[in-house]
């Protein structure tokens, strides 16, 4: 199998049945005429490997399947930050290609939210569940070395705080966070996240160096332990 862009008209392809497994996957004839080539030919089978063994070593709905298919899932997807932009690609990925990650990752507790995570962009942890992962392990990657992914998406709550903002998708930060803040009760977490947001936006990022980011978060996580947050 090769890695296909689903049209956005394959919306109609989710339903609860495919998130609940009665419909484990669709037929060709369900998607004929939704799918796009992609710009350059990826092939899926290292892909495939990753998710079956992550699927064999987790247990259904365990979180601790993100930080361990993140690195591999990057690996096995060589795309360009451009060529992921496609949401089809990953929409393609969960309807189409491989549903059965979604629904051993999440539970089925809402389909609003259930929906999302086949079709939604982004890294929330209502997005799709390959964007989300592909996009977080691209954001904190260093090279080949995935030591900062493995980090974040160790505690749901550090990896949620964090990429439900737009402020993740800057590097320094990201790493900034995770060392300050890392092993913060996650109320500490959801506070100092807030308050980041309203000091950066009367700072310029960009003139901020790593150190002063320690810093500044460092200040956050002392004030917040000496008055915690309700």
């Amino acid at each position: 199998m090769i890695l296909h862009s689903l049209h956005p008209d394959g919306r109609r392809l989710v339903v609860p049945e495919l998130a609940s497994g009665e419909r484990a996957r669709w037929g060709a004839e369900a998607h004929a005429g939704l799918l796009r080539e992609t710009a350059r030919i990826v092939e899926l089978d290292a892909l495939d490997a990753a998710v079956d063994g992550a699927l064999r070593d987790t247990e259904p709905h365990d979180a601790g399947l993100d930080a361990r298919l993140a690195p591999a899932l990057h690996r096995a997807l060589p795309l360009t930050r451009r060529e992921a932009a496609d949401p089809g690609v990953f929409r393609f990925l969960t309807v189409i290609h491989r549903p059965d990650l979604v629904r051993h990752r999440w539970e089925n507790r809402s389909w609003s939210t259930m929906r999302g995570r086949f079709w939604r962009p982004g890294t929330r942890p209502d997005s799709n569940a390959f964007s989300r992962l592909w996009w977080i392990a691209e954001l904190t990657r260093d090279g080949e070395s995935y030591a900062l992914t493995e980090r974040v998406l160790a505690r749901q709550a550090l990896a949620n705080n964090l990429f439900v903002r737009d402020l993740a998708s800057y590097r320094p930060v990201v790493d900034a966070f995770v060392d300050v803040l890392g092993d913060a009760p996650s109320s500490v977490l959801e506070a100092a996240t807030r308050a980041l947001s309203r000091r950066l936006s009367v700072l310029l990022l960009e003139s901020l160096t790593p150190d002063d980011l320690r810093s500044l978060l460092g200040e956050i996580r002392a004030h917040l332990e000496r008055d915690p947050p309700p």
